[in-house]
């Protein structure tokens, strides 16, 4: 009996040795891919199934508000000389996805019309005067948390020159959270932002006072070697989304300071904490262009665009390398021209409790 006991135990842990040594399928959630062009233009969005079965049932979506976000952007990128049936491009999204379709097409030349009717748009900033504001960038005006702003160019600012995306980051949070109504809160106040050459940009000036006034309501914040719920809490996923997408345009932050446990929405070394009025995220625009800031979210998602003037970097591509270990390391800005690397930036250090 004791023979056979040992022999059922020894089978047991070899079936639970196999089961964690043999590879497993992946859980891949299915998504909808929207690519929308205008001539040279493409603009992409993927909707997982989550939202697209929201949009099937007539619900508004974040993904929707985005895409109208894109659309607006193509009369941004174009100086105001197009604009878009926005209406009827949303109709045509949500009648391919209520069909079914998980691969959507669109060709906006045949959505579009001429410039003047820019009574559509939610948020105009005024870059032209926005230079004699001193060095700190206004952002657009915030628009309720979840929602996207846009911002629609003046006559006076026709030679910005604008014209391509010069990185991206994403991160993702939990939709059902509390924190989650700060990070979108948060998202919508940098959206649409117009940082002119040599102009700095403060997180802590963007997202305004963390308040239940300003759109902000509980959620986790570090307050010694635990979590507790604070007013704003979530916030600092912006700013560290924000960091990414800033080295990965070639610019280093001017402040920058980490959390004091690592986070689990971004790797060691990349986070960016913001803290009252003490601990902000800064930095200057170093172009001779002026860079626009695209932030939405799409259900658990937050994407932090940046777009410039295709001569912005001089055809280098920047990326951030994290050298050294998971509790302490240096960030580096690499940057290479036609794959070869020509230059290596220490940007800061980073060190974590756990």
């Amino acid at each position: 009996m004791k023979k056979i006991s040992g022999y059922l135990i020894t089978l047991a842990a070899i079936t639970v040795c196999l089961f964690f040594t043999v590879p497993h399928e992946a859980f891949a959630e299915s998504l909808t891919s929207v690519v929308m062009t205008y001539q040279d233009k493409v603009y992409t969005k993927q909707i997982y199934d989550i939202e697209t079965d929201k949009i099937k049932e007539g619900i508004e979506t974040d993904s929707i508000r985005d895409i109208e976000s894109l659309l607006d952007h193509l009369t941004y990128q174009t100086n105001g000389d197009v604009t878009v049936n926005k209406s009827a491009v949303i109709n045509a999204v949500k009648t391919a996805i209520s069909a079914g379709q998980t691969s959507v097409n669109i060709d906006l030349t045949k959505y579009t019309g001429n410039a003047g009717n820019t009574a559509n748009t939610t948020n105009t900033a005024n870059v032209a005067n926005s230079a004699n504001a001193g060095n700190t960038a206004t952002p657009a005006t915030a628009q309720p948390a979840g929602e996207n702003t846009n911002v629609a160019l003046t006559s006076g600012a026709a030679d910005l020159g604008i014209d391509c995306m010069l990185s991206e980051a994403s991160t993702r949070f939990r939709a059902n959270e509390d924190r989650a109504q700060n990070i979108r809160n948060a998202a919508s106040k940098i959206n649409g932002t117009v940082i002119l050459p040599g102009q700095m940009f403060s997180c802590t000036a963007a997202f305004g006072p963390r308040t239940v006034a300003n759109g902000y309501g509980l959620g986790n914040v570090i307050s010694g070697d635990t979590y507790v719920k604070g007013i704003g809490g979530g916030i600092c996923q912006v700013s560290s989304t924000l960091n990414l997408a800033m080295l990965r345009a070639g610019i280093v932050p001017t402040e920058r300071h980490n959390h004091s446990h690592r986070s689990s929405y971004i790797a060691s070394g990349l986070d960016a904490t913001i803290s009252g009025t003490s601990l902000d995220y800064k930095f200057i625009n170093p172009y001779e262009y002026p860079i626009y800031i695209s932030a939405v979210t799409n259900g658990g998602v937050i994407t932090i665009s940046v777009y410039s003037n295709h001569d912005a970097t001089k055809g280098i591509v920047y990326e951030p390398v994290v050298v050294g270990g998971n509790m302490s390391n240096t960030t580096h800005l690499i940057g290479k021209l036609a794959g070869l690397q020509v230059s290596d930036r220490i940007c800061y250090s980073s060190r974590y409790r756990q």
